[in-house]
């Protein structure tokens, strides 16, 4: 099976995160491809950890994976 990453930085999302992962569930990808998303925890002072576990809970299936950024906040958006 091939398979579709989709990796979204977040910083002190926890009000808009279901917003983008709705999103992302309700595109329909071609081919039998699977998709998973990844949530990078860009180093979030309020409540998207949380925030993004309720939405894992509420929408098992998605394939959600959710993991912690070491660097300084904002590093793992890189406005290079």
């Amino acid at each position: 099976m091939k398979l579709f990453s989709i990796i979204i930085p977040a910083y002190n999302e926890e009000r808009t995160i279901h917003l983008i992962l709705d999103k992302v569930r309700d595109v329909q990808l071609i081919n039998g491809i699977a998709k998973e998303v990844i949530i990078v925890n860009d180093g979030s002072t309020a409540g998207t950890v949380a925030a993004v576990e309720r939405y894992m809970g509420i929408n098992p299936a998605m394939g959600i994976r959710s993991g912690a950024f070491t660097a300084e906040p904002g590093a793992a958006g890189c406005h290079c």
